[in-house]
């Protein structure tokens, strides 16, 4: 398993990428809460960590692979525990990294940019303190 590295311009790919995501709205197997955190990773580091995880079309199909491996929290854990990546402190989370929360609809992952946590929403990217995060990986 090779280390996960962010590229040199990792922030201004991250920052290029939330503001494209700012109009686009939730869409299961598109641009849910786990692919968009995946899709982030994916442009700072040029590595995919959702391959094994894109199959699912539908809501119904996300909900089944939610339910095989325990919730958004446990594909998260897969995800890292796979690749290396290493769990820290929610508090301690900064840009770049993947957060879990939960803003009152069961757990969401995001991605940290500034003080908020970004995730899809029905009508586009939606921020949240980076203090509702209850687990935090570190990416790179």
């Amino acid at each position: 398993m090779a280390e996960i590295k962010r590229l040199p311009n990792w922030p201004e790919l991250l920052a290029g990428k939330i503001d494209a995501a700012r109009k686009q709205p939730f869409v299961w197997g598109k641009n849910d809460c786990c692919l968009f955190a995946a899709h982030c990773v994916e442009i700072m580091t040029g590595v995919d960590l959702a391959g094994d995880y894109r199959s699912y079309k539908t809501k119904a199909e996300a909900l089944r692979l939610l339910k095989k491996y325990g919730g958004v929290a446990g594909i998260a854990e897969a995800i890292a525990k796979k690749n290396g990546i290493p769990e820290i402190p929610s508090l301690t989370a900064q840009r770049g990294d993947v957060c879990l929360f939960d803003i009152g609809r069961g757990d969401t992952l995001g991605i940290v940019a500034g003080e908020h946590i970004f995730a899809p929403g029905q009508d586009g990217l939606l921020g949240f303190p980076v203090l509702q995060a209850v687990r935090a990986w570190r990416i790179g």
